[in-house]
């Protein structure tokens, strides 16, 4: 059954082993509750002790076709979902049902002899001012209302959850793939810059393909060791050395350990692209570009530094387009971290500090 809702192939049977577990441990659970409410009314008198065997295999019986109507029930409840009916059609078809499968139950387990004189024992005992068996057929009738409640109000979480979770899995291959273009940009910026010298150009072009055969990789997941990137950025470094011969100098300081670390793919890249960028603008050469990582308890500190001085954004710079990488890798940090990760900045006339701060993943 594919469930429109999604818009795609999501399939009733992914969601088969949970609903399976919370079917049985449920109707376990009601049967247990109800044994105790039994032994509570047979205890102080309530219920006659006579009565004490009928009582326990009427629950018994109720449970078990409960159990059975609800499970055979499951199929059309699907249709009924994926169909999207509003909320009161639904709440006037759950009360319906309800009463209908309080009936059908009822009519099932009267074809069982034993039950049928256990039920006829039991038609002059008064509970809550009414027979014995009009509260049981009440009561039936409630449960089967809360079952169906219960069902589509799962299937609705669960369907809302999965939606999110789709979502943010798309924007966060948007966010990503909107970066490879505007590093490439800068990379051929770069060879053009140093097109008269062959040497370089086959140097640089040779950088440029490590850092690509790390960018463009294909992976299901959005984090990555850190020591991967760091590897990669080195290849960027020595393309924007190429370019910029003595006027850059940069250092990479991160150990072994937080090398191994998994954090968010292209963490580094578009912080090390404005520290070059917006260095270059304001720092007497030569630039001197410094990242650090260190662990810090049970977070992961990540420091991308540059001489020069703060550039406040402008409304025309971000009309152009710059700055682009950053807000990304901000909203990025948001979908994969909530409030367990933050990016800040720290500055003075000498240099520019940006500090991300995330949690201290396992490799």
């Amino acid at each position: 059954m594919i469930n429109k809702h999604l818009g795609d192939h999501v399939t009733e049977s992914r969601k088969s082993p949970l609903f399976w577990k919370l079917q049985i441990g449920g109707w376990v659970a009601y049967t247990l509750l109800l044994g105790f409410a039994a032994w509570f009314l047979l205890t102080y008198g309530t219920i006659p002790a006579a009565h004490y065997f009928e009582i326990y295999f009427l629950i018994l019986c109720s449970s078990v076709f409960g159990f059975l109507i609800t499970s055979s029930l499951r199929p059309l409840l699907i249709r009924i979902h994926s169909k999207r009916w509003h909320p009161s059609i639904l709440l006037v078809l759950v009360c319906i049902s309800s009463i209908l499968l309080a009936t059908l139950e009822h009519q099932l387990m009267i074809l069982i002899p034993f039950f049928l004189h256990s039920l006829e024992s039991l038609t002059n005992i008064r509970l809550l001012d009414t027979s014995f068996t009009n509260v049981g057929f009440l009561w039936e009738a409630f449960v089967f209302f809360m079952w169906q409640a219960v069902y589509f109000g799962a299937s609705l979480w669960s369907d809302s959850i999965e939606l999110i979770s789709r979502q943010e899995k798309n924007e966060l291959a948007i966010l990503r793939y909107q970066m490879q273009p505007h590093f490439l940009f800068n990379a051929l910026t770069a060879v053009m810059a140093v097109s008269g010298d062959r040497a370089k150009v086959e140097e640089l072009t040779q950088s440029l393909a490590d850092y690509l055969l790390f960018s463009l990789s294909k992976s299901d997941d959005d984090a990555s060791p850190l020591g991967n990137e760091l590897e990669a950025l080195e290849s960027y470094l020595q393309v924007e050395k190429i370019r910029f011969a003595e006027n850059l100098n940069y250092r990479i300081d991160a150990d072994d350990e937080t090398r191994a670390k998994s954090v968010l793919q292209h963490l580094v890249q578009p912080l090390l692209e404005n520290a070059i960028k917006y260095g270059h603008q304001t720092s007497p050469m030569p630039l001197s570009i410094v990242i650090q990582a260190r662990r810090d308890g049970d977070k992961l500190q990540l420091l991308i530094e540059n001489t020069g001085s703060w550039v406040e954004p402008s409304a025309s710079s971000r009309d152009k387009g710059m700055g682009i990488g950053i807000s990304n890798l901000r909203r990025r940090l948001l979908l994969l971290y909530g409030d367990r990760a933050n990016l800040t900045y720290e500055h003075s006339p000498q240099y520019v500090r940006a500090i991300v701060t995330l949690p201290f993943m396992k490799p």
